[in-house]
């Protein structure tokens, strides 16, 4: 099995241009592949939709391995730096207890109910951002359509004051490309989180922050390390895979006429878009890394215990086995609901509602009122798993 793959194969250049090439040859190996990734890191891929879905509510898989690991030891966390404290407590690395007291704390904002509230208030952004864009013969779909959408929303959630969202989204841009900038980004929010929950102390308002402030006070439910954390996930998670699909679903139906064509005749599939686009390209590939806590068969084939295990969302979202013609965009398909790319389980993505809105609204108000919307370079110019760095060009 092993020696049909290079073992670094999926970060080979020809790889990245078409990762669904190598995820179809993982489902048809007849159990894990092993990869080591570019950090030196050795673990296991899974493709399959069924085998995915397993990996995610597997109670043997999961990400503090130190807890299960005989032998293994873990620093207190007043030993660790404050950037590796918070990272620590970020959900998406957290297990019960902590995930489900942590997500407890939050989940109530992110309902369907909750966040139905705000889609006038987003409706009236995007109507704001789409008329902009009017004015202008030519635009970056990155920045001048799907970029300012999450980071207000996320913003006005949390309570981040309009005058400050610049340096809010120059924090998320570094925190999540993996740069060298990232850990300063993380500690400079850290401060700044301070600051803002001290004047939510004194003059509280209706907005997250002030909710948790006022969790944090009683003691044992919420400490400053994982204040941040949580407000720190909500910035990355809920701004750029948010960004990712919209401006992924514009390119999609750009470079398919008849998509295009089909929605601006009905807004109204504008939610089918979504749903489509996140099966076709969603914005996650690989969730976060797991671990099995014991040798866990799974995949048709056996990973050791304490080894780290890839669930791939692209590999599960294009199976054959659940999608008709897995690999061709059509918004009218009718097996998309069941894609996967929020996950699944208790780390099922806690903002997958907001997300749905935000890019359902977008959807709706480019089709109805940039109708002649169109690509502004040679589709085969574009890189599509680079989109969100290079930018979009577009033409209204």
């Amino acid at each position: 099995m092993v020696a049909e793959f290079g073992v670094s194969e999926l970060w080979d250049p020809a790889v990245r241009r078409d990762p669904h090439g190598f995820y179809d040859r993982v489902r048809d190996s007849g159990g894990p592949v092993l990869q080591i990734d570019p950090a030196g890191n050795p673990f296991w891929v899974i493709a399959g939709h069924a085998d995915v879905l397993e990996g995610l509510r597997h109670p043997a898989i999961g990400h503090e391995v130190h807890r299960h690991s005989p032998g293994s030891w873990q620093p207190a966390l007043h030993e660790l730096s404050e950037v590796a404290r918070i990272e620590a407590r970020q959900l998406i690395n957290l297990d019960p207890p902590d995930h489900t007291r942590l997500r407890g704390l939050v989940s109530g904002g992110f309902t369907a109910r909750a966040v139905a509230r705000l889609e006038p208030w987003i409706g009236d952004l995007a109507d704001r951002l789409v008329a902009r864009a009017r004015q202008h013969g030519r635009i970056d779909g990155i920045a001048d359509l799907a970029d300012p959408v999450p980071v207000n929303v996320i913003a006005e959630l949390v309570g981040i004051p309009e005058s400050d969202r610049p340096r809010f989204r120059a924090w998320s841009a570094a925190i999540v490309s993996a740069s060298i900038d990232g850990p300063a980004a993380t500690m400079e929010f850290g401060a700044y989180l301070d600051e803002l929950a001290a004047r939510r102390r004194a003059v509280p308002a209706d907005d997250l922050i002030s909710q948790l402030v006022t969790l944090e006070e009683q003691g044992d439910r919420l400490d400053r390390d994982e204040l941040v954390a949580l407000v720190q996930l909500l910035l990355v998670a809920g701004q750029e895979t948010t960004v990712d699909m919209i401006v992924n679903g514009i390119r999609l139906l750009l470079t398919h006429p008849e998509q295009w064509q089909a929605l601006r005749d009905d807004p109204s599939l504008a939610a089918a878009v979504v749903e489509e686009t996140l099966r076709f390209r969603g914005p996650v590939e690989i969730v976060p890394p797991r671990f099995t806590f014991e040798d866990v068969e799974i995949a048709g084939g056996r990973i050791p215990a304490y080894d780290r295990v890839g669930l791939s969302l692209w590999g599960a979202n294009r199976d054959p086995a659940v999608f008709e013609r897995p690999h061709v965009f059509d918004i009218h398909r009718t097996d998309v609901r069941k894609h996967i790319a929020f996950g699944h389980g208790i780390h099922f993505c806690l903002g997958a509602h907001l997300a749905r809105l935000e890019s359902r609204i977008m959807f709706e108000r480019i089709a109805q009122q940039l109708p002649g919307l169109r690509l502004a370079a040679d589709p085969t110019d574009l890189d599509g798993f680079r989109l969100h760095q290079d930018g979009l060009p577009l033409e209204v």
